[in-house]
């Protein structure tokens, strides 16, 4: 028989996926009521996770999300929630059903000045070759704050091996090489499949739809309190037996400073940073306008907190280069099939299945793909949605003579289909459409160079009833800008606050898979 622990409150900062699942180990694993758990959220339940919308003014998300064999917490966690769709099936269950029954497989991941290239030609040279094995081979103590190119000559970024895992994953030339090294060795299962993508699972609706609903759903019925509206400014801190403890969260709710005493057996953990933060929306007739001052709480809640102590990370070496971090996405939504059976006929796969499709030719570098209909909950029949994103909003256009980031909805639409090829059908196909692009200042910056200590532990050295999750806190040979970091984060932050760390598979190192290690080296080198 359990004990349900009575004794602990636990407070959660932050209301994104990684608050999410705490929340779950907390009330799986650590028998903590529902009603003593508190999720602090200063806008939107689901956090970067987001999709919202409808037929008649667009539907919309700031961020698509893929899936693979290598999120073993995330599909581990979500085999304990049930689906909203079939209560009968958990959401894992569900989403793997579906990837079996309509699973990608790309037929014009490249796409270059109109015309389908093929993929499976990686284009390495041989110093590209040997850079690349240099580097999987390097410790990170090695690379320290390298950036990516300054591990690689030219001739390497215009491979078309590097066109496909930059715009998979949204690496850009000076970010941190050693991110980009951890990704090589999570992700060396996928060689086989780049050109493909059969590895990837695709997932019935949007994210929000197909896993934050259910989980909100699931706690809810638990008993955790939600309590948005609420911007967290600071904590205060205090000794205990020589180890600093959280003693009570400062607040703002509707512009009045609260209080909430944090007791001696109480938790307090904190998402910091957002690589959502602060983003602007436009339309069909008008770009995004970019915010010029960090209005969100994620952000200034870190520095304040990282003025405190130097275990607790350095939030500028993220948050404070914007020309580096930022992205256009964009969602698009068709009042009729027109686009969708251009491109079935253009790339050969029924719409939904053929994964991502790289404009190699536009120098904003577009990728986009198409969600098998429908790809929010509810949609209704005869409307499709699609979702893409510009590594480089600050270049021109090729036929759309302005930078990304200065375009409306119909401009964007306009540059992707003519690097499509699809000239004579752009009055028909704008006729149809609503695009709604999104400006997000910080959408890359887990990439950016980094130092030792700039992202703080789990577990800050030195604090007790503490810890950090989400995207900017340090787990060891794991990968950002996953969902399974956010998970992995908090399934550690639980599980050692509460002492059952020993429970957390080991993540996967592939380094440590023959397998897997000499099949992608025999891919690199041809």
């Amino acid at each position: 028989m359990m004990n349900v622990r009575d004794d602990i409150k636990a407070y959660l900062v932050g209301g994104g996926i990684a608050s999410l699942a705490a929340a779950v180990y907390l009330l799986r694993d650590g028998h903590i009521p529902g009603k003593h758990i508190q999720i602090l959220e200063e806008s939107r339940l689901g956090g970067s996770l987001d999709a919202a919308g409808s037929p008649e003014q667009g539907y919309s998300m700031r961020g698509s999300r893929m899936y693979g064999a290598a999120y073993v917490l995330t599909y581990e966690l979500l085999a304990g929630i049930p689906s909203l769709d079939d209560p009968s099936k958990s959401v894992a269950l569900d989403m793997l059903e579906f990837w079996e029954s309509t699973p990608w497989n790309a037929k014009a991941r490249l796409v270059e000045n109109g015309k389908i290239i093929d993929p499976s030609i990686l284009g390495f040279d041989n110093k590209d070759r040997v850079d690349l094995v240099k580097l999987l081979f390097s410790s990170e103590n090695t690379l320290g704050t390298k950036r990516i190119e300054d591990c690689f000559e030219p001739h390497f970024f215009e491979t078309n091996f590097w066109c496909m895992w930059c715009s998979m994953f949204g690496f850009e030339p000076w970010h941190s090489a050693i991110e980009l090294r951890r990704y090589l060795l999570r992700f060396l299962r996928l060689f086989p499949d780049l050109a493909t993508l059969k590895i990837i699972h695709s997932t019935r609706y949007n994210t929000y739809d197909t896993v934050i609903r259910p989980l909100l759903s699931w706690l809810a019925q638990h008993g955790v309190q939600f309590d948005t509206g609420v911007q967290v400014t600071d904590l205060d801190f205090a000794r205990a037996n020589g180890r600093k403890a959280v003693r009570a969260i400062r607040c703002l709710r509707e512009g009045k400073r609260i209080k909430i005493d944090v007791g001696e057996s109480d938790l307090v953990i904190v998402t910091i940073g957002s690589m959502t933060a602060d983003s602007s929306f436009g339309s069909m007739s008008a770009p995004p306008v970019p915010t010029t001052v960090k209005t969100g709480g994620s952000w200034t809640l870190w520095e304040r907190l990282a003025e405190k102590d130097p275990a607790f990370g350095r939030p500028s070496a993220f948050c404070g280069h914007s020309d580096q971090t930022k992205w256009i996405t964009f969602t698009v939504t068709h009042l009729d099939d027109r686009f969708f059976k251009l491109m079935e006929r253009f790339s050969g796969s029924p719409a939904g299945r053929g994964g991502l499709v790289t404009l190699k030719s536009s120098s904003w570098l577009l990728t986009f793909h198409l969600f098998h209909p429908p790809a929010y909950a509810g949609q209704p029949e005869g409307i499709f949605v699609w979702w893409g994103y510009g590594l480089f909003p600050d270049r021109v256009g090729a036929y759309v003579k302005k930078r990304m980031s200065d375009c409306s909805g119909e401009e964007i639409l306009v540059e992707t289909f003519s690097h499509l090829g699809f000239q004579p059908h752009i009055p028909a196909l704008l006729s149809s459409a609503n695009c709604i692009p999104c400006m997000l200042p910080y959408a890359a910056s887990q990439f950016m160079p980094r130092a030792k200590g700039d992202r703080p532990n789990v577990i800050p050295e030195g604090t007790v009833n503490f810890a950090f999750i989400g995207q900017y806190c340090e787990i060891p040979d794991d990968v950002v800008y996953t969902i399974e970091y956010s998970v992995h984060s908090a399934r550690l932050a639980v599980a050692s606050l509460l002492g059952f760390a020993h429970e957390i598979p080991p993540t996967y190192k592939g380094l440590e898979h023959p397998y897997a290690l000499v099949h992608a080296m025999k891919i690199i080198l041809g």
